[in-house]
């Protein structure tokens, strides 16, 4: 309580209610708005309004929205390519 909106606590939250089988209780449009709105032209995914962008927050996001069943609310495949791009040389990303 009380503390900023982020990636991190808002996939937990979801996580916990579905776990619960309590999803009824997630304003689902007020929350998808939320993840929506922390993805980036190129794919990737803030994880708040202070924009730090990693792997993490492209699952983050992602999970939410397919938890609530709400995925159509970003660019899937951007997001897929994004990913892609963090390939590393070895194989790792």
């Amino acid at each position: 309580v009380g503390h900023d909106a982020h990636m991190l606590y808002t996939l937990s939250a979801v996580q916990i209610l579905a776990l619960l089988d309590r999803l009824d209780l997630v304003d689902r449009e007020r929350t998808a708005s939320f993840v929506a709105g922390l993805q980036q032209p190129d794919g990737s995914f803030f994880g708040d309004e202070w924009g730090e962008v990693d792997t993490r927050f492209s699952y983050c996001g992602l999970s939410c929205l397919s938890l609530l069943g709400l995925l159509d609310r970003v660019d899937v495949p951007a997001a897929a390519a994004f990913v892609m791009r963090c390939r590393n040389a070895d194989g790792g990303f």
